[in-house]
């Protein structure tokens, strides 16, 4: 029986039992249809008392996860799972994941977070972030506003300086950007008493495995939407030390050098984005199957690492300005 009870934790039984039944459910521990151990050897095996036992039953049976059958048992229904169950449980995992990177038991984790019940929730920090591109400025923004909390107001690097002008004093507490830009924002916002905090951006694994996985000399075409993102594509491709493959570069806008991109490459690495063009382009062109080059598909991912560096930068500021 996967069920554990820690009499000396602050969590009460009850509270503990009922999680973890309500957990094992969701995660099809306990399938639906199935029936759950009485409430006898339940209590038995947990050396727990029947009646708080009960108590969990018929709480769980109330939501909707469990339902009594006379004369047979307790089983398992379809829980009633909403988004916003789902979001809290995603935020659950990521926090026992850094807990367990730390070695902190999951007991001391709740406990931590039992005694701060009822503390004033910080509210979000207003920032930018900065990218050269509308496909990576709203990718990176929707990471950050899924990981910290802040309000993410979002500046092509070409706008930034416009954005600016416009008021003595932007509402931002921090610009963020990655490290292709830093110097370029630095520039415009920091004489505003703004901060500048770069991120790293990270090719992701599996288009990392696929190029891993290509023979030794084949050519590979690079191809992004304007020079810089060109350039931070094929920064963040060569940083994994892909030096087996030969790469060919080209910005998207220059038709005639895609065109003859693809008919010497025989696999693309390009944003979703650019993938969608490059392949209406292979459309006008006749160029069909075996002879298209592979497409791999590289958005790239803000590092964990970074996120987590933001986070605390975020925590260090006054809670007035926050």
């Amino acid at each position: 029986m996967d069920l554990q009870i820690n009499s000396k934790s602050r969590v009460s039984v009850h509270v503990q039992l009922e999680e973890q039944i309500k957990h094992l459910i969701l995660t099809g521990r306990f399938a639906v249809g199935s029936r759950l151990p009485s409430i006898r050897a339940m209590a038995g095996f947990l050396r727990v008392n029947r009646n708080t036992v009960a108590r969990v039953i018929s709480d769980l049976e109330r939501e909707g996860y469990v339902e009594s059958r006379r004369g047979s048992g307790v089983y398992v229904v379809e829980p009633p799972v909403d988004a916003e169950y789902l979001r809290r449980q995603e935020v659950v995992e990521r926090v026992m994941d850094l807990a367990a990177a730390q070695g902190i038991p999951v007991e001391d984790l709740a406990s931590a977070l039992l005694a701060r019940a009822g503390a004033r929730m910080l509210g979000k920090t207003r920032v930018t972030f900065v990218e050269c591109t509308p496909a990576e400025l709203h990718q990176f923004s929707d990471e950050l506003e899924a990981q910290l909390p802040v309000e993410v107001e979002r500046v092509l690097l070409e706008d930034l300086a416009g954005r600016v002008s416009h008021e003595e004093s932007p509402p931002w507490r921090l610009a963020v950007t990655t490290f292709f830009h830093v110097h370029e924002v630095q520039e415009i916002v920091e004489p505003l008493g703004i901060e500048t905090v770069a991120l790293l951006a990270e090719a992701t694994l599996e288009s990392l495995r696929r190029l891993t996985e290509l023979p030794n000399g084949t050519p590979v075409g690079v191809v992004g939407w304007g020079k810089t993102c060109m350039e931070n594509l094929s920064r963040s491709i060569e940083g994994a030390g892909l030096d087996h493959l030969a790469f060919n570069e080209v910005q998207i806008e220059d038709e005639e050098a895609t065109r003859n991109l693809l008919g010497e490459v025989q696999a693309v690495v390009c944003s979703t984005v650019t993938a969608g063009r490059l392949r209406e382009i292979m459309d006008e062109t006749g160029v069909t199957e075996p002879s298209r080059p592979e497409i791999i598909e590289e958005d790239r991912t803000l590092d964990k690492g970074g996120v987590e560096m933001l986070g605390r930068i975020l925590r260090r500021l006054p809670q007035t300005e926050a």
